[in-house]
């Protein structure tokens, strides 16, 4: 989780995850792994809401100038 908010990227590859890292996150991330695809869901649900508001917005401004 730490290496993804850094944009490291592990994305639960334990090889390339630094030592310490690997040790604290181990039960985190094998506690979580069922998840995983849901997670995935979840990411791009949000991203399409995000997009979508940011749709809407930028129209809802656009008519209100053109009111003027």
């Amino acid at each position: 989780m730490m290496g993804r908010m850094f944009g490291n990227g592990y994305y639960g590859d334990w090889n390339t995850m630094p030592e310490g890292m690997r040790q604290m996150m181990q039960q985190y991330y094998g506690s979580l792994r069922p998840f995983g695809a849901l997670f995935g869901l979840m990411e791009f649900i949000t991203w399409v809401l995000v997009i979508a508001l940011l749709v809407s917005l930028i129209r809802y401004f656009w008519l209100k100038v053109d009111e003027k």
